[in-house]
């Protein structure tokens, strides 16, 4: 259904940068965009931005550190405390100074100079429909139901005609695994045998989720790489992550109209950003359990650290607004909410940015803003829009946060240590860490059922425990540390229905201590990508299906409608 027509072209340009060597002095050097690490083996130079989200790596207290999330750097072996290993910058030197060339990639897509019609419908939080006069395509439906164990909830009513919408598209698109934008649920409703694009990511983490769901046609698209949708003006290139993470966007032309849609994407296709006339992008933050989730840090310095993540946020998105310059910008993929009552603290503290916050910036550059809030349809002619609405038609029925929870607590309310033990046993993760589990009613409170599994040895250890001290950070210096007190069916959840572990972090069902206090990056990497569905968790206890849920939400709406 898609024609290769190559790689992505790129135009390049180029500004140099120069330091004299004498202003270095032996040991790390800070300039505005560079460090400069110098001993007796030579110079190694580094970029100032952080690997992880994009923040600018700082001097403090003589270490180079990412305020953002605390990622501690070592230009010294060029890794990150946590493993992660940062590239060196190239350089030459010439007649006393370090010459570096920062050469800006800028990719355009192949496009026709033809003014043709196209559509930009939001139905919800990342949910989007683009229609041109020969195709139409989805991207990452999430239209009914909680995310991530029922931590996440929409924010907003979806239009009842989501189904329908979704089963006309040619293609629907999903950017990554999280339950946010591949949603088994929704994606539940819908014919099983629409194409459905996803990226060609090393682990294969989202295509084996769609696999896992019984769709049979799966489109799975290299990075950088133009399609044409054949039979249509429809160009596409999926754009990976500038992360470590497996996450991606979309960027795509129809005539002379051109979109890029980063989603949650952190530093998309490494900030080689094109130049189009629509941008849409998330806005608002708090996706995460950082830091109101962790045990390293009181409630005072959460509430600090997240005040500053939200607007680290807002100022990267300007930034790339910025630098994309587009005529227009559409602030999606921020709209869910902490409904449940047990989540009220979440609810309180974790506070999010506003399409309002971006008004004024946008005004200022002269980019019109699309606000969702106001109109859902937004239609152009060529690069022109020509017309916005909103479509005045009934919204789809749920069921209310709670009911969703009471089944959760029901479908896993049993406890089956065989398969817990074996799951740990057969993930095949090696690393120097222990991890501590301790499942807890919804207040974090201990259940007395508190497992200890250790992979830093050849072979994987499992212990039951009575109960967790902190005496435990202590034991065995040399390994690290990570406590992780569950709620129970959230993790049966996972664990079951072999989910991402992202999907209890991001979802505020975990409290999380660690020693040291570090990203375990190999850790989430593996049981977020690699250790996930049942195609490579195997195992053979019986586990639950996530087709019971819908079979759930079917029979509830039914007593409901009657």
């Amino acid at each position: 259904m898609f024609k290769n027509l190559g790689r992505l072209k790129y135009s390049t340009k180029k500004k140099e940068f120069k330091i004299s060597l004498n202003e270095l002095k032996s040991g790390t050097n800070f300039f505005d965009s560079f460090i400069v690490y110098q001993d007796n083996g030579g110079i190694k130079i580094y970029d100032r931005k952080c690997d992880h989200a994009g923040g600018k790596i700082i001097s403090k207290d003589g270490n180079a550190i990412c305020p953002i999330h605390m990622w501690k750097f070592n230009p010294t072996t060029g890794f990150y405390d946590n493993g992660v290993k940062k590239k060196e910058v190239e350089y030459s030197i010439d007649n006393n100074f370090i010459k570096i060339n920062d050469i800006s990639y800028i990719p355009e897509i192949d496009k026709i100079k033809k003014r043709l019609n196209t559509e930009v419908r939001f139905f919800n939080h990342a949910f989007l429909k683009i229609t041109g006069d020969d195709f139409s395509f989805s991207i990452d439906p999430w239209a009914i139901g909680p995310a991530f164990n029922t931590g996440w909830w929409l924010a907003l009513s979806t239009k009842n005609d989501w189904i329908d919408q979704l089963n006309n598209s040619n293609f629907i698109y999903i950017s990554h695994n999280h339950p946010d934008h591949l949603h088994p649920l929704t994606l539940s409703k819908i014919n099983k045998s629409i194409p459905i694009v996803v990226p060609n990511f090393v682990t294969k983490s989202t295509e084996m989720y769609i696999q896992d769901l019984g769709f049979k046609n799966i489109q799975v698209l290299d990075f950088n790489v133009q399609y044409n949708l054949k039979g249509t003006n429809l160009n596409i290139s999926i754009l990976k992550s500038g992360d470590f993470r497996e996450d991606s966007g979309i960027y795509f032309s129809n005539g002379e109209f051109t979109g890029l849609l980063s989603v949650d994407a952190n530093t998309i296709n490494f900030d080689r950003l094109p130049k189009v006339n629509f941008y849409g992008s998330s806005f608002a933050g708090g996706a995460s359990g950082y830091p109101l989730m962790f045990d390293n840090y009181k409630l005072k310095e959460q509430i600090k650290i997240s005040l500053k993540d939200k607007n680290f946020l807002k100022k990267k998105v300007y930034d790339r607004i910025k630098k994309i310059s587009p005529n227009y910008f559409m602030p999606y993929a921020g709209f869910f909410s902490e409904k449940l009552k047990r989540d009220k603290k979440i609810l309180k503290y974790n506070k999010k940015n506003s399409i309002d916050d971006y008004l004024k910036f946008c005004e200022l550059n002269k980019i019109e803003v699309l606000d969702i809030l106001k109109n859902d349809v937004y239609k152009f002619s060529g690069i022109e829009l020509i017309n916005k609405k909103k479509i005045d038609i009934k919204v789809t029925k749920d069921l209310k946060p709670e009911k969703y929870l009471e089944y959760y607590k029901r479908e896993f309310r049993k406890i089956d240590e065989n398969y817990i033990k074996e799951y740990f046993l057969k993930s095949n993760f090696k690393d120097n860490l222990l991890l501590y589990i301790c499942l807890t009613n919804d207040n974090f409170k201990s259940l007395n059922k508190n497992y200890l599994i250790n992979f830093s040895k050849n072979k994987i250890s499992f212990n039951k425990i009575s109960k967790f001290t902190k005496s435990f950070l202590k034991k065995d210096p040399n390994l690290k540390k990570l406590v992780l007190k569950v709620r129970k069916e959230s993790f049966l959840n996972t664990i079951y229905n072999k989910l991402p572990w992202e999907d209890l972090s991001i979802g505020f069902q975990c409290k999380i201590l660690r020693n040291p206090n570090l990203y375990n990056v190999n850790f989430w990497h593996h049981f977020t990508n690699v250790y996930v569905t049942s195609i490579n968790v195997r195992s053979v206890t019986d586990c639950a299906s996530c087709e019971s849920l819908n079979h759930f939400f079917d029979n509830q709406i039914h007593q409901y409608s009657n």
